[in-house]
């Protein structure tokens, strides 16, 4: 009867612990251990942490992170052209194709590095526009998983507090 209290307490301040965790955009799976380990002293520690960083939370790709230096400024040397006599590729900036001579003018090189930027730009904005969506459909898919472990906890709180007072009453 005692272990069967023990384990009710256990479950109880695990679940409270992984849903302040959750709040708090920590780890659910680990604070509610810690909670079933520890039982109030564990609740109140999760209730002590401080908020996480929402990007350091890990999914099942991996932790997010930001884009190398190298991605976020255009660098005319990470791009190249197509050569319209050999169909070589050269760097963006070349003024004469290394494999065959093809000579551009000054004013067409300007026009196509020019052009890739522009279109890295709108890339990268692009980009920018889909990690914004995405990262909306992540909020609202947490914010489900957050009403679901607190409706979880509610219903192991009544149930745990409904066998505690049947055990209590049959002893």
């Amino acid at each position: 009867m005692n272990v069967g209290i023990l384990l009710v307490q256990a479950a109880v301040f695990a679940v409270l612990s992984a849903v302040i965790a959750s709040e708090k955009n920590r780890s659910p799976v680990k604070w509610g251990i810690v909670g079933a380990l520890f039982s109030l002293v564990g609740v109140i520690v999760t209730l002590a942490l401080s908020e996480g960083d929402p990007d350091s939370q890990t999914s099942g790709t991996g932790q997010k992170r930001g884009q190398p230096a190298s991605e976020k400024e255009f660098d005319p040397d990470k791009h190249e052209k197509k050569c319209p006599t050999c169909a070589e590729y050269i760097k963006l900036e070349a003024r004469a194709c290394r494999y065959c001579g093809h000579e551009y003018s000054d004013e067409k090189v300007a026009e196509q590095v020019a052009q890739a930027r522009g279109d890295f730009h709108q890339k990268r904005q692009s980009a920018k526009q889909d990690e914004a969506q995405d990262e909306v459909q992540t909020n609202r898919g947490e914010a489900s998983n957050r009403e679901v472990l607190g409706i979880v906890g509610i219903v192991v709180l009544v149930g745990g507090g409904i066998i505690l007072l049947a055990s209590l009453a049959a002893g």
